[in-house]
């Protein structure tokens, strides 16, 4: 398994890595090492694909000079929106990934790059279970993957309920 290579592009909820209890109403959070309750309201992140030259002045240079025939760099961006107030929308980026531009939509011109690009989309979604992300749906690309996940009570007390079982 390759090693995550993202990044959070925005300030979002500080949720790590974890698990869900048994009953599905709290959330262990590996980096805090506590459990917390989670709330009925949810998430709902979309994975985009995005031009890294198109970020910045200066990575549009980059990369248009680095490039050859036609192509450019690209990343898979999980872009979330929340209810919480504090974090109404967030992201993370994934590693980058080169494709034809203008779009690594047409799958049938990415030859041996699909693979790097089914990879680098993999480590994504990995990263996103990993963070208690669950895959609800599909857009309109094949990369277009929704996921969902209940939102935490970031105000639960550290020895309020601790659940007995590890959930799977």
């Amino acid at each position: 398994m390759g090693q995550w290579r993202g990044r959070c592009l925005d300030t979002g909820p500080p949720r790590g890595p974890g698990h869900y209890s048994q009953d599905n109403r709290w959330w262990w959070d590996d980096h805090e090492q506590r459990w917390f309750r989670l709330t009925d309201q949810e998430d709902v992140l979309e994975i985009e694909a995005e031009d890294v030259g198109g970020t910045s002045l200066a990575a549009s240079l980059l990369t248009t000079l680095s490039s050859q025939h036609g192509s450019g760099y690209f990343r898979f961006v999980a872009r979330a929106r929340s209810a919480d107030p504090r974090w109404l929308t967030y992201a993370m980026a994934g590693a980058t990934f080169p494709a034809p531009r203008p779009s690594p939509e047409d799958v049938g011109a990415q030859g041996a790059w699909l693979e790097t690009q089914r990879e680098r989309f993999q480590e994504l979604h990995r990263q996103l279970l990993a963070e208690g992300w669950r895959p609800a749906g599909h857009g309109v690309h094949w990369w277009s993957a929704i996921y969902r996940r209940p939102a935490i009570d970031w105000d639960t007390p550290p020895d309020a309920y601790e659940p007995t079982q590890r959930s799977a």
